[in-house]
């Protein structure tokens, strides 16, 4: 497989133009399974399969699991800094640092795994509070340059749960679906 195609295998996020009502429910909806998705192609890992990487140099499916964890906890807390403050700035964390932590090279992934479980519950649950007007509120991303609507988020927390489980999915060597 191509550099280009391990790196990003369902490709690159790209911002839509719109989103429509009935898409971001279809995104709430999918984000609701992506905790469940996680759990099932970690069951049962072992210590070799959490060493395994997509490509080489990679994060193994341990950091990824910690990663992909670390990161939904920040997208919940951008959603609350941008229906709560004006001018939100996206909070952001040096991710390839965060990876390389002792910490998510060595922590149980069943750690992680309750946190994305109990993050996206609260995530999705404020998610289908919000109001059509509210998923036009955004937010400042310094690493990406540009601000995003909270429907870019929504697409991009999709994205992001999906290009993950992908790599997982690469790395164990478990055919795409």
């Amino acid at each position: 497989m191509e550099l280009q195609a391990l790196q990003y295998p369902i490709g690159k996020w790209v911002p839509q133009e719109t989103h429509t009502w009935e898409e971001i429910q279809e995104k709430i909806a999918l984000l609701k399974t992506i905790p469940a998705k996680y759990k099932e192609v970690s069951a049962d890992l072992s210590e070799e399969d959490l060493l395994k990487q997509y490509r080489e140099g990679s994060w193994s499916v341990r950091q990824i699991i910690h990663h992909v964890a670390d990161m939904h906890v920040l997208y919940f807390v951008r959603f609350k800094h941008a229906l709560t403050e004006v001018n939100s700035e996206a909070v952001v964390g040096k991710v390839d640092a965060w990876a390389n932590l002792e910490e998510a090279k060595t922590a149980p992934i069943d750690f992680s795994l309750t946190l994305l479980a109990g993050v996206h519950q609260r995530w999705t649950y404020l998610l289908e509070q919000m109001t059509e007007e509210d998923f036009q509120k955004g937010f400042y991303h310094p690493t990406r340059k540009m601000y995003m609507t909270l429907k870019d988020a929504v697409d991009i927390g999709v994205w992001h749960s999906q290009h993950h489980l992908a790599h997982i999915k690469i790395a164990l060597g478990i055919a795409q679906s």
